[in-house]
């Protein structure tokens, strides 16, 4: 038996069994880490979890990357299991290394023809060498993507002729530059030169931005991105450093892999010269690529450059006039909202209880558990909260009815009374976002904010700027025209060239009633209306059913005895199908191509969706072409009398002119709307003089017409 004595350890003893036990512990924490890899692989993780998991593991084995001290040890010095948090924190780790190790290759290989232009001398040769260029690519750097509020921090372009790529910094945060102004003075008449043409990748971004510092950029000849959508508009991503890869055999990176989320002007000099350069370096290339496609299809050349191309103007001037809100009638209408939701809410806890109704699961609970109102849906109809299950509900019970309304007011109140005030610039304006490539059809999409989903209410809350009036027109039933202009359906033609009332007429002739049983507020006008729309968008006779509240078969019915009646759109609806099976596209006017992959898919649903969309892809087309057309000549009208576009928005657009306007002025905007395009069938548009939205008068009513 040892004596107490025999275990106390001298100092020295003491030192070397504490650093025995430290290399132990070392070893044990750096011994093979294959039983907690197996660990973590065995866990429940995301495809993106082990892709990076599957990164460290290999960099670890490679040794490029290695636990920290920190994580191999507790604080009291014992070994920590490796985990599935500590490799995606190497993981973070070693994303940063590649990035470094990325942006010093990058540096390393910049190549010989691309220049950063610091000095005088440097941009007066620059600028000498632009005078000879016939087109050349050009892009903006900037701090930001709001063309309102952020700069311009450098400026890239391609001299093509010359073959070098350069790099102005303006305001970066460090290193030799020219001020901003200067550069801008200088290069202003080649900027604004109709005689220079340039390519541009998002070009109104750019215009926008030199805009924000006192330039039109004028003379734009070619926008990369906006053309990609007329070569294939089923892309997966119409950026750039997407599209270099897929076409150039370019690899790209996207800025956020390079530099994260940090902004444009904190990026080194000559790190910032490889990456702006090589834009306008890919850009003209992809420009190149893109004109020997286009050289093959003449006409798909000619919608670029005749409505395209003019457009991103027009979108440009449409997004500066902005909106001006009235903040006091914005702030009346949330109260008197705020108002009528308490009182929907205190209905509402009459007939569904003190519940939240925010909550699909309490509310499932009542309507579906306590209420029994599941039996009112279709068996094979999902029990849920949707808007659209809750509508087939509402007749059968006064607190879905409710709901409804206290979900549509609640959306009213929160998306537009409360979030546009939000959304105005330092110049006192909202100023949305017009999309002219967003949709596959080419038509306009709008956002920030969405005009396209602002109920009328809402638009009560937008007044034309001071001295100003609205001026909008409205295609009258664009859509439907234009199903008779390609039918060339004779009642169809006859309707509207008579002057007839098309969804009248056309009840009458389908039911067999008197034309005065079909008029408006009618029961049949409105089938007619709903069913030649559904025929148009290929709606299925389920849908329909659901529109017009009638059976399935009677919906069945109806669109068999429609095709039955009016033979020439069952015949052109027929042969676009056709069309689409043979060449894989329909064609819009013009010769726009709506490319529809799936028409001969073996899946049923994907081939029957791509035949639905065939006619529907041709009059929704054709109408944005249209539109596209009259807004530019409407924007040349405006230049001719000084009025500014202001807004499109479905089949209405609209114009910002003085309030002392005339009977004539109203005439010359008229005559654009009606013959800009013309079809088979005469044109008609609905014009409005508002100074609040939503509040026009007809001409007659402004000019106190007889």
């Amino acid at each position: 038996m040892k004596r107490l004595v025999d275990l106390v350890l001298t100092p020295d003893e003491e030192r070397i069994r504490r650093a025995k036990e430290a290399e132990e512990r070392k070893k044990a924490a750096d011994i093979p880490l294959e039983a907690d890899w197996k660990r973590i692989f065995a866990t429940k993780l995301t495809d993106s979890d082990r892709r990076k998991l599957e990164e460290v593991k290999e960099a670890m084995e490679a040794g490029k990357i290695a636990r920290s001290e920190a994580d191999k040890y507790t604080k009291t010095g014992r070994p920590k299991a490796f985990s599935k948090a500590e490799a995606l924190r190497l993981w973070a780790r070693l994303r940063e290394m590649k990035k470094a190790e990325i942006l010093r290759e990058m540096v390393a290989n910049t190549p010989d023809n691309y220049r950063l232009i610091t000095t005088e001398e440097q941009i007066e040769e620059l600028y000498n060498d632009l005078q000879t260029e016939s087109v050349i690519a050009l892009d903006t750097e900037t701090t930001g993507l709001d063309v309102y509020r952020d700069e311009i921090v450098g400026i890239s372009i391609t001299l093509p002729e010359h073959d070098y790529h350069v790099y102005i910094p303006v305001a970066h945060d460090e290193g030799e530059q020219l001020p901003r102004s200067f550069v801008l003075e200088v290069l202003r008449d080649v900027l604004e030169s109709e005689e220079i043409g340039k390519v541009l990748h998002n070009a109104k971004f750019d215009i926008h931005m030199f805009l924000r510092h006192g330039v039109r950029l004028r003379g734009l000849r070619w926008d990369t991105q906006v053309a990609m959508h007329l070569l294939n508009e089923n892309e997966e991503s119409f950026a750039l450093k997407d599209l270099a890869p897929k076409y150039l055999k370019v690899p790209a990176d996207t800025y956020e892999a390079l530099f994260g989320k940090v902004p444009f002007n904190t990026i080194p000099l000559d790190v910032a010269l490889v990456y702006a350069a090589k834009d306008t370096d890919l850009t003209w290339k992809l420009y190149q690529f893109q004109q020997k496609h286009f050289d093959r299809l003449p006409k798909l050349r000619k919608i670029y450059e005749k409505i395209e191309n003019p457009i991103i103007y027009v979108s440009v001037d449409m997004e500066r006039a902005g909106f001006v809100l009235d903040k006091d009638y914005a702030k009346k209408l949330a109260d008197e909202l705020r108002a009528e939701l308490a009182g929907i809410e205190g209905e509402l806890r009459k007939t569904l209880g003190d519940i939240n109704f925010n909550s699909p699961v309490q509310l499932s609970d009542v309507l579906y558990n306590r209420l029994k109102l599941g039996k009112y849906l279709p068996k094979d109809e999902k029990r849920s909260t949707e808007a659209k299950v809750l509508e087939k509900l509402a007749a059968h019970h006064e607190g879905v009815a409710l709901l409804l309304q206290y979900r549509e007011k609640t959306k009213l109140l929160g998306t537009y009374f409360e979030a546009l005030p939000k959304q105005i610039k330092p110049d006192g304006r909202i100023h949305g976002e017009f999309k002219q490539a967003k949709t596959v059809t080419g038509r306009f999409a709008s956002s920030n904010p969405n005009l396209q989903n602002i109920p009328k209410y809402a638009r009560k809350m937008f007044v034309a700027p001071p001295g100003m009036v609205l001026l909008s027109g409205d295609f009258s039933q664009q859509e439907p025209r234009l199903l008779a202009h390609f039918s060339q359906e004779p009642v169809l033609i006859e309707a509207y060239r008579a002057g007839k009332d098309l969804y009248s007429t056309a009840a009458s002739e389908l039911f067999g009633l008197p034309i005065e049983e079909c008029g408006d507020g009618s029961k049949w006008r409105k089938m007619m209306k709903v069913g030649i729309l559904a025929v148009m968008y290929g709606t299925s006779p389920k849908t329909l059913a659901e529109q017009l509240g009638i059976t399935q078969a009677e919906a069945e019915n109806f669109i068999e005895k429609f095709f039955r009646k009016y033979t020439q759109v069952k015949r052109w609806i027929d042969g676009n199908v056709r069309f689409a099976r043979k060449h894989g596209y329909v064609l819009m006017l013009g010769g726009r191509k709506r490319r529809l992959p799936g028409i001969n898919s073996r899946d049923r649903r994907e081939r029957r969706r791509a035949e639905r969309q065939c006619t529907n892809a041709i009059i929704q087309g054709s109408a944005a072409i249209q539109t596209k057309l009259t807004m530019i000549e409407l924007s040349k009208l405006c230049k001719r009398k000084g009025w500014q576009m202001a807004l499109t928005v479905h089949d209405e657009i609209g114009v910002y002119a003085p309030e002392t306007i005339t009977l004539e002025d109203v005439k010359e905007f008229e005559s654009v709307m009606l013959n800009t395009v013309k079809l088979r069938v005469p044109n008609k548009t609905d014009i409005e003089i508002s100074r609040r939205w939503g509040e026009g008068k007809t001409v007659r009513e402004w000019f106190q017409l007889n």
